[in-house]
Order: structure tokens, then sequence, then C-alpha cells
């Protein structure tokens, strides 16, 4: 059984006592919204771990509460609207069709959501989206094993 979206958030509110700006806050004051989200997200794409959801989600946006992110969790609404923030559903569904993409691999698939590729390192010619997606896709990972941890899951 997937770690609920309640007791994620209260992890990430437990793991990171400060935030920028009034994100800390804006996550308070929205915490039973956004475990809701959450577990919408589990519920629709099962193939994506919720940590790992939640782990994207705070790395791009910090679950929404970013300046100017309006709730979206770090996904266009779709490739032709790329500058038209998505909801938590949309960045799902980049997450889900990643895992696709990418043969279920979870790293890759984080590398993907971010630079569009499986292995940026490999199928980039810019030697800084390799570093960038790679650096990101190991970050979010492991705060995926911390929030998992902290959440009391598996």
């Amino acid at each position: 059984m997937p770690v609920s979206g309640w007791a994620l958030v209260a992890a990430i509110l437990s793991l990171f006592p400060a935030m920028s700006g009034r994100n800390r806050q804006c996550i308070e004051d929205r915490h039973d919204a956004i475990a809701r989200q959450v577990d919408e997200t589990v519920r629709a794409f099962p193939s994506v771990r919720p940590e790992i959801m939640v782990a994207v989600a705070f790395s791009e946006t910090h679950l929404g509460c970013d300046r100017g992110e309006g709730g979206g969790w770090g996904a266009p609404i779709d490739r032709h609207h790329r500058h038209t923030a998505g909801t938590h559903l949309h960045a799902a569904a980049v997450l889900a069709r990643s895992m696709v993409v990418c043969r279920g691999d979870e790293l890759s698939a984080v590398r993907r959501f971010r630079t569009g590729l499986c292995d940026p390192r490999r199928q980039s010619s810019s030697a800084l989206v390799g570093r960038v997606g790679e650096r990101y896709g190991r970050r979010v990972l492991a705060l995926a094993e911390r929030l998992q941890r902290a959440a009391g899951g598996r």
C-alpha cells in the first residue's frame, strides 16, 4: 500500500523546517489539499510512486507554493502550451509517461521529466543538460527515499 499523501506532506514539513519565501506557510495552510492531490495522482497514475511524485513536485515548485505557480507541480498543460502551467495531474501524467518511455527506470523517468531525455548525458549534445539532468535525478530520488523513511513507508 502506498504512503498516504497526508504522511508525505507531513514528512516534507519535518524534513524542511525552513523554506524560501512563504513556501512553508503555504504548504502548512494547504496541507490537506496537497495531500488529496497526492492521493489523486496515486489513483490516476499507479505506476508512479507517491514519494517520487512529491519529491518532483517539491523540487519543481515547492508543491505548487512557489510564486507564480498557482498550485501547479512543474509540468505544462501539454507539449503545445509549454508556458501554461498544468495541475498536479498534468505533472503526474508526464512522470507516468516518462516511466513508460524510460522502461520503468525511476531515475531515467525523473531525468526525462526535467530535461525531456531519459539519459541526457548520452542523448543530449549539451554537457550542461547532461549534468543538470543527472544531478536533478539523483537529488529527487534521494529526497524520495528520505520521504519514504520519514513517512513510515516500506
